[in-house]
């Protein structure tokens, strides 16, 4: 059986020339696939096993996403 990877969050954002994703992913056998990426760079990734940290990723993830919105990013998924 092949281990499938389920989204669990997902927000991508543009400012019309450069887009940023940051997701949240159900690895099995794993965890949580955190990403971060920078057009098509990835600027960061990390597994996480504890959901704490997979919240606290995801809050990280919205409050920066807040302030780029503030600078003029918008919603692009």
């Amino acid at each position: 059986m092949i281990a499938t990877v389920t989204p669990v969050f997902s927000l991508i954002l543009t400012d019309g020339a450069h887009r940023r994703h940051f997701a949240v992913e159900r690895a099995p056998q794993l965890g949580w696939r955190i990403r971060d990426e920078s057009d098509d760079e990835v600027i960061r990734q990390v597994i996480f096993d504890d959901w704490h940290r997979v919240e606290l990723a995801i809050h990280g993830f919205t409050a920066e996403a807040a302030i780029m919105a503030r600078h003029g990013w918008t919603r692009a998924d």
